[in-house]
């Protein structure tokens, strides 16, 4: 079972000071415009920083407002301002939104991290307590001097440690999801230097869920496993290529049958 994420939103100190925000702030009602910036941010946090219009409303500013509870007409106004001022772009795909500068404003971290991060506080008091009770009266040279750094060294020793130990776990998760969901392509029996190093990129931007879609979507997928005009299959090491990955996870390598309507084409340079 893969590791729970947790994700936060990252402002700079400067948030409210440049020139967007003041500007949004400045028309009538851009405390109330801002608070829904705040919201769609936080609603695009998984997703990279995308909004979807799923066409359940009559537009896309209709079912935002439905989805983060705010009045339809303040969040065309907030559309109409993000756009303005850069904030906001929508894709050649209407139906697709694009939060600017968020992939700069996103935390994540796996639950496993969190409970390290607890555990560095934990053992850095535990460790200042014991010192202390040795001597008593060095307690507060302790909370301030170079006894108080080598604890932190060495607790950050042990956390690139346990992060390293996790890497590899999280690598071999992936093989193993691989190899189970992809029964039809050509199996992996070993985890290269090259492989590692690929698979490591993509958990900086992707999530094991990430990659138990990929594969699924993988599985599939008629022309991943062949048939196509070449009679090319998809291979682990392609899956894994960011842009490919990126491709498959979009949807265009779906059958046909599933989305009659796609505009996707495949580019045979680029496979």
């Amino acid at each position: 079972m893969s590791e729970k994420r947790y994700y936060w939103l990252k402002l700079k100190e400067d948030f409210f000071s440049s020139k967007r925000i003041k500007k949004i702030r400045s028309i009538a009602g851009g405390d109330t415009y801002t608070i829904i910036y705040f919201k769609m941010l936080l609603k695009a946090l998984k997703t990279d920083g995308f909004l979807y219009f799923d066409g359940v409303m009559n537009d896309f500013a209709e079912e935002l407002a439905l989805d983060i509870d705010e009045k339809p007409d303040d969040v065309k106004v907030t559309l109409q301002l993000l756009t303005s001022v850069g904030l906001i772009e929508q894709s050649e795909d209407t139906d697709v939104y694009k939060l600017t500068y968020m992939d700069m404003m996103i935390g994540s971290e796996t639950a496993h991290t969190q409970r390290q991060r607890e555990y560095v506080k934990r053992k850095k008091e535990q460790m200042l307590l014991e010192a202390s009770q040795n001597d008593a009266d060095v307690t507060e040279e302790l909370r301030n001097g170079d006894v108080e750094k080598e604890i932190e060294i060495e607790i950050e020793k042990e956390i690139d440690i346990e992060i390293e130990k996790e890497k590899r776990k999280n690598v071999s998760e992936v093989v193993d999801l691989y190899n189970e969901l992809c029964p039809s392509l050509p199996t992996v029996k070993s985890i290269s230097e090259a492989r590692r190093k690929a698979i490591k990129a993509r958990l900086n931007t992707y999530s094991i869920e990430d990659f138990k879609e990929l594969f699924t979507k993988a599985e599939k997928s008629d022309f991943l496993k062949g048939s196509n005009s070449r009679n090319w299959s998809a291979t682990f090491d392609w899956l894994i290529k960011d842009s490919n990955m990126a491709k498959v996870l979009d949807g265009n390598y779906d059958n046909k049958e599933a989305i009659p309507n796609s505009r996707h084409r495949i580019d045979w340079e680029n496979v």
